[in-house]
């Protein structure tokens, strides 16, 4: 019989043979188990870090919105005893003003602003008192009654009686709240609440600044998009007087009418602050107007936008309702400090 005539050593050889298959499987077994339990833990920080990013780059898009500049709001402004900062972005080199000073009345564009991030404490008595003041000013429904709500409520009551009145016009809906952040912009604090919005951004940015008796207001013009006309009226009125309006920007490609040649001018798409109207804006190439927009929007790609406040009117005789002058850019954001 053949395993009678298995010998001892071969029996010892193949119990040998056996251990050390054993042994492998268990060693190849630990090594697959050690390395999927890494890859799935890299895996798991990957994709955390992924969502990292993308609320950090949405916070980013939602602060360039409202005008802040992340990279700026990381640091002080250099006091004015220190060289004047140089405007980057691929631009002619302008001096910037110092710190809490502004630009002047004959500028084409804003001076650049001081921005600095401040701490905030989300259970303190002045986040808590406004997060209710916000929520008492949605279920109030006369703006009337909203006006001890504002900031400068004395100037901006005419601007709201004619917004709601004049022009029809109705509030942002907010959402959920998305983030919070405090903020020194060219010396004026203020905090900053984030909700998610039907808003071409898809966020809907409120601005709070301290008012006389100590408690923060809502800087009602930028929470609105205020304008001096609705976009409707302005296309159907075509004023050639320079109009005030606040308006999602980004630079496009749309040359017809009085500016047809696209060599010399620069084109920007305004859109109105619900994203339903829209005109075309031209100032002329080479301008220091010109060459400031294309450094500041450089950053916004083919499709992202920034809120501008600015100077816009008609052409005399214009031949369309949508093309029209870039006069000024009044701000860089929809907030207006002092």
């Amino acid at each position: 019989m053949f395993f009678k005539s298995m010998t001892s050593g071969s029996i010892g050889s193949h119990r040998a043979f056996m251990g050390v298959c054993t042994t492998l499987c268990v060693i190849l077994s630990l090594t697959l188990y050690v390395g999927w339990k890494l890859y799935f833990f890299n895996l798991s920080n990957r994709n955390t870090l992924l969502k990292l990013d993308q609320n950090a780059e949405k916070r980013v898009q939602d602060l360039e919105n409202l005008g802040i500049s992340f990279e700026g709001a990381k640091t002080e402004a250099p006091p004015p005893s220190t060289l004047p900062k140089i405007l980057a972005g691929g631009a002619e080199p302008v001096i910037t003003t110092p710190a809490h000073s502004s630009s002047p009345k004959d500028s084409p564009y804003p001076a650049e602003s001081s921005i600095r991030e401040l701490p905030l404490l989300e259970t303190s008595d002045e986040v808590v008192q406004a997060l209710a003041l916000l929520d008492q000013y949605w279920k109030t429904e006369s703006w009337q009654d909203r006006m001890p709500l504002v900031a400068h409520s004395e100037r901006v009551a005419s601007l709201m009686k004619e917004y709601y009145e004049a022009q029809g016009a109705i509030d942002p809906v907010p959402g959920s709240l998305i983030s919070k952040a405090r903020y020194e912009i060219d010396g004026t604090e203020i905090l900053y609440f984030s909700f998610s919005s039907s808003r071409p951004t898809g966020s809907l940015e409120i601005a709070m600044l301290r008012g006389p008796q100590g408690r923060f207001l809502i800087d009602w013009e930028s929470l609105t998009g205020y304008g001096e006309m609705s976009f409707q009226e302005f296309r159907s009125k075509r004023p050639n007087k320079p109009v005030l309006m606040r308006t999602y920007v980004r630079l496009f490609e749309y040359y017809n009418f009085e500016f047809a040649d696209s060599k010399k001018y620069l084109c920007v798409k305004l859109m109105s602050e619900n994203g339903e109207s829209s005109v075309y804006a031209y100032c002329e190439r080479g301008t220091k107007l010109a060459r400031w927009i294309e450094a500041d929007l450089a950053s916004t790609g083919p499709t992202g936008f920034k809120g501008y406040t600015m100077l816009i009117s008609f052409p005399p005789n214009a031949q369309s309702n949508q093309c029209v002058n870039l006069d000024k850019v009044v701000a860089q954001r929809w907030l207006q400090v002092p």
